[in-house]
């Protein structure tokens, strides 16, 4: 049995992959959308898997409805990460036995350190999606979608095996729906790379009052912005890891990654965009302040970083004036 926490595009979209197959059932715990999703269900629009109506198995509105249903193989984490305001893993707990798999598919730096804190022994796979995905009336999905898992914690060799046969099982999965699917043994150098993109291109078109990705890029000031931004995150990504990144989407320096971006066909507008612009709260923590602390114990100098959250954050601040 299989339990998404957050019932946002993220959830929806990997949680129906995952419904497709008959070896799994899939519970989804929404919040906001929790009664459209009960009565209708998703309106899936995907240019890489067709278009269709997803009725998850069951669907919930807490997780403490979810915990007492039933109990879970695995714990698929969709929520936003916002532990300014709250702590995931605790939001999760009721869902969790010894058994479980957590698998984390936040976006940002340092997420994982709750879950290792709160379920030291439970097998924790960092989760990283490459993906075009979004939310209005429809979740609309372009013509990829990558995953690419890790086990992030240290367990017994017993509790290993059984958490790598886990996992070889649920990506598996994936790649039989038509999901590519990597395991790697260190995660860290992939979500280092999706953060050359996410750690740029989401404050800076916050400042930039609405921009799409590809109208930042044709600006040369915020095209040189961005590609400052990134320069720092490719230099303290690597100081971090100790290895080079990926390069996934041909993304090996900041000109490859404004070219990528220009390469687009379709306006992209970031999450962190959408969230300002209805003033809700912003992943700032793990997209900027997670990144400068580490910069800071590194000795990596991130101008850019500090003063982009110094600005997204009295953003943020000004909605309650």
């Amino acid at each position: 049995m299989y339990n998404v926490v957050g019932g946002g595009a993220i959830g929806a979209l990997f949680g129906w992959r995952l419904s497709q197959s008959d070896k799994v059932l899939v519970s989804i715990v929404c919040r906001s959308n929790y009664r459209q999703v009960k009565l209708h269900g998703y309106s899936m629009q995907s240019a890489q898997f067709g278009n269709q109506i997803y009725r998850p198995y069951r669907v919930f509105q807490t997780i403490e409805e979810a915990a007492q249903d039933a109990s879970y193989d695995y714990v698929i984490v969709a929520l936003k990460a916002l532990p300014n305001l709250y702590d995931s893993a605790e939001r999760i707990s009721q869902a969790v036995n010894p058994q479980t798999m957590i698998m984390v598919f936040q976006n940002g730096i340092g997420i994982e350190e709750p879950f290792v804190k709160r379920f030291p022994n439970n097998p924790l796979v960092s989760t990283v999606s490459f993906v075009s995905v979004k939310q209005t009336e429809h979740v609309k999905h372009g013509g990829f979608s990558m995953l690419a898992f890790g086990i992030h914690n240290k367990l017994e060799r017993a509790s290993l095996l059984k958490a790598n046969d886990k996992l070889e099982f649920i990506s598996q999965v994936f790649i039989d729906q038509g999901v590519s699917s990597i395991i790697e043994q260190d995660i860290q150098p992939y979500r280092w790379q999706k953060h050359i993109l996410n750690g740029s291109t989401n404050p800076v078109s916050v400042i930039c009052g609405g921009a799409s990705c590809q109208e930042m890029v044709k600006n040369d000031y915020c095209r040189k912005l961005l590609e400052e931004t990134m320069q720092e995150i490719f230099v303290l990504g690597k100081k971090v890891t100790g290895k080079a990144f990926p390069g996934t989407d041909g993304i090996v320096d900041p000109q490859s990654a404004t070219d990528y971006i220009k390469s687009i066909p379709v306006p992209v507008y970031t999450s962190m965009l959408v969230d300002s612009q209805n003033k809700r709260p912003m992943e700032r923590d793990i997209i900027l302040k997670n990144p400068i602390m580490l910069a800071d114990k590194y000795g990596v100098d991130v101008p850019h970083m500090k003063a982009l959250y110094a600005m997204v954050t009295m953003i943020e601040e000004s909605y309650s004036k």
